[in-house]
């Protein structure tokens, strides 16, 4: 058979010149576009190739399971206030027409950064023994009980330290009543003043989303004659060892409560630097140090075993009515408990929230000493605290008075403005 193929017009060779015209002014006309890939694909319908390579395939997008490893527990977040400190002027503020108390109204200032925590630590300086023993300020102090209720419902407080110069200031019999009143708000944990030996010698553990959490306090000295089963005393070798040997047994977290340091001082002193170190030397994760009335510096020591512990000489005063700035300036000392998926557990990011306790005082009052017109009680972050500021004395800003708090503080820690 002949082939045909030649006698095609559509295939002779004349034909071939106007084709490839054709071509080249359609060439030309993408080019121009700016899609010579589009101009293969016009002119060639795909590739010459009769059996072209598979193009890779695109990869595909991450998605939430492929692009990261899979999360670990979430960081519980503590935060810890300082002395809670019951001045006459406070108790009157708190007091009520028909003779009850409620503190709560002071907190509603911090009420968001007091709702972000998952654990609250709060210091209460003084029995909370109720009105039978009388209920009275400085210098030996004693509140009602709505005094610790309220710490519990607006403080949200779920450590709470007893271990303190004037939780004995009504006698053992005021701390067994403060330690009932606490037994009926049902909180995390209470350490630090006793009712036995029993209770004294029993660390207790706080689960918090699978994180054991213990707290251990000690105060350095009483201001009202006690024993020491009553009070946790820091130089108590023998009870210091064994509770910080339980604690560490027993809990995944350590934090320590230390009632100690100068009044009104900045600076850290011997007595805190050797305590601090016997107890990151015995485990410690956290000292939370209370006492001062003024802020000191934050630091990290290392721990015993490996591993650091974060060491804060003083969160100051947080609700009192003290007279100068530096008492009224406190922190809402924060950290996270993070966990790991080898179910190791590590201390971080520490933070600070500035705060300042106010209350109205015109000079005449103060001047005259009338301590009890002391009025219109609040906490509010330092940062939001210009407005409070101008009605005071004391001829400051809040940002003035940030970069102060923040110096003293040191640079172990981030503070935060609100």
């Amino acid at each position: 058979m002949a082939d045909n193929t030649q006698l095609d017009p559509r295939r002779s060779d004349s034909a071939r010149p106007k084709r490839t015209a054709l071509i080249a002014v359609i060439i030309a006309a993408v080019l121009l576009l700016g899609g010579a890939a589009v101009a293969a694909v016009l002119l060639l319908g795909g590739s010459s190739d009769p059996d072209p390579a598979p193009k890779p395939a695109p990869s595909p997008s991450p998605t939430a399971d492929s692009a990261e490893e899979p999360a670990g527990p979430a960081p519980i977040h503590v935060i810890a206030m300082g002395d809670m400190l019951p001045h006459d002027s406070v108790n009157e503020n708190a007091k009520q027409p028909d003779g009850s108390y409620s503190y709560a109204p002071f907190f509603d200032g911090i009420k968001t950064q007091l709702d972000a925590a998952d654990v609250t630590f709060c210091n209460q300086e003084v029995p909370s023994a109720g009105v039978d023993f009388g209920i009275s300020g400085y210098p030996t102090f004693n509140a009602p009980t709505e005094f610790a209720r309220d710490l519990r419902e607006a403080g949200g407080c779920d450590l709470i330290n007893l271990a303190t110069n004037h939780n004995a200031d009504k006698g053992i019999e005021g701390i067994a009543a403060t330690r009932a009143a606490w037994d009926a708000l049902s909180p995390a944990i209470v350490s630090g003043a006793n009712r036995n030996a029993e209770e004294q010698g029993t660390v207790d553990i706080f689960d918090k989303d699978g994180t054991s959490i213990a707290l251990v306090s000690f105060a350095e000295f009483s201001n009202a004659p006690v024993d020491k089963v009553s009070m946790n005393f820091m130089d108590d070798d023998a009870l210091v060892d064994r509770l910080m040997a339980q604690a560490r047994e027993k809990a995944d977290v350590v934090i320590v409560s230390a009632h100690w340091g100068t009044e009104d001082s900045h600076e850290v002193n011997d007595a805190q630097r050797s305590f601090a170190a016997k107890l990151a030397g015995l485990g410690a994760d956290v000292v939370v140090g209370t006492g001062p009335h003024v802020l000191q510096p934050v630091t990290w020591l290392d721990k015993a075993g490996g591993g650091k512990t974060l060491v804060w000489y003083s969160i100051g005063n947080m609700l009192s009515t003290q007279l100068e700035l530096d008492q009224r300036t406190g922190v809402i000392a924060g950290f996270d408990v993070v966990r790991g998926d080898d179910g190791s557990v590590k201390i971080e990011n520490p933070t600070a929230i500035p705060t300042y306790m106010h209350y109205d005082w015109s000079a005449e009052q103060e001047i005259a000493g009338e301590l009890a017109a002391r009025h219109n009680l609040s906490l509010t972050p330092l940062a939001d605290s210009d407005d409070l500021l101008k009605r005071t004395r004391f001829g400051v800003t809040a940002a003035a008075q940030l970069a102060a708090t923040t110096s003293i503080l040191g640079p172990d820690v981030r503070v935060v403005e609100r």
